[in-house]
């Protein structure tokens, strides 16, 4: 936790006209509230004192909002805490566009980048706990706090890190129910988006290449004696298109790592799904041998 109630507070008091005097004490009270730990004080008192136009075009109040509603947040769970913490987010940014002379923004940045933080890493939990709705929503408000900050940032390799783990998860749901291809057509769009920003993205390719070749399997696997042989053919035809887009992918992927076993035996499948038995006893030796050089290393 950054900086929790440790937060220092001058008013200046100094030839402040009546009603200014009573603004201050308002502040001053909210302070003393947050300093005391009594945070739900604290907040009724900032939350009239920002709704004073004297005391919003200074930094002070929001800097001290921006505190109390992060350790606000801190003790909060979904949903409040999101609506705390965009609320802790926005005044934090207010007091450092307000803070000309610099008087807190070394204070107030910290807080800020520390909830910026907090929200990447409950996207990052969302995904562990497949709920990619909730996930893109808290990854969407993440890059939007890096960028109103600070408009020129980049995070492509953050977005092909989220975006590689996303697709995981839609992989993962449509597993879980093959009849629903909305998660395999989400799959699909979210590896093309890392392809996109990465065209030599490993795990993308792969996961694109087996994605489409599992949907081929499939099919096929759904085969019955119900069938007849024009609906078949059909299916056989379909699987086949599957198979053939996901060939390109894991060539590519196979490319990049020849060594690696899973992309050898995905070729092998594929170009034996397409019937080119030549390409596919290619990658089968190629396995072998692989399987015999990492015996031989392992008996060194």
């Amino acid at each position: 936790m950054i900086m929790k109630r440790a937060l220092p507070i001058f008013i200046c008091m100094v030839a402040l006209s009546t009603g200014a005097l009573a603004q201050g004490d308002l502040l001053g009270k909210a302070n003393k509230k947050y300093q005391e730990g009594d945070l739900k004080g604290a907040q009724v008192l900032v939350d009239d004192a920002v709704k004073d136009p004297a005391l919003a075009a200074s930094p002070e109040v929001w800097v001290l909002r921006g505190f109390i509603y992060k350790d606000l947040f801190n003790d909060a769970t979904p949903p409040r805490s999101d609506i705390l913490r965009d609320e802790a987010l926005a005044s934090l940014y207010t007091s450092v566009t307000t803070d000309s002379d610099r008087q807190f923004t070394d204070s107030s940045i910290p807080a800020y980048f520390y909830l910026t933080k907090t929200i990447y890493n409950e996207a990052a939990r969302a995904l562990n706990e497949l709920e990619p709705d909730r996930a893109v929503s808290l990854y969407g408000k993440y890059g939007e706090a890096l960028r109103r900050m600070n408009p020129d940032t980049v995070i492509t390799s953050s977005d092909i890190e989220f975006d590689n783990a996303l697709g995981t998860v839609y992989v993962k749901l449509f597993a879980k129910d093959r009849q629903q291809l909305k998660w395999y057509d989400k799959a699909v769009e979210t590896y093309k988006r890392v392809l996109a920003m990465d065209s030599s993205n490993y795990g993308a390719n792969y996961n694109l290449a087996t994605l489409y070749y599992n949907r081929g399997v499939y099919n096929i696997q759904r085969i019955s004696a119900d069938n007849d042989i024009p609906s078949i053919q059909e299916i056989q035809e379909v699987s086949r298109e599957f198979f053939t887009l996901a060939l390109p992918f894991m060539l590519k992927a196979h490319g990049m790592k020849p060594d690696r076993s899973e992309t050898i035996l995905g070729l092998e499948g594929i170009h034996y799904s397409l019937q080119d038995e030549e390409q596919s006893r290619h990658y089968r030796h190629l396995y072998e041998e692989l399987q015999h050089d990492e015996g031989k290393e392992k008996d060194r």
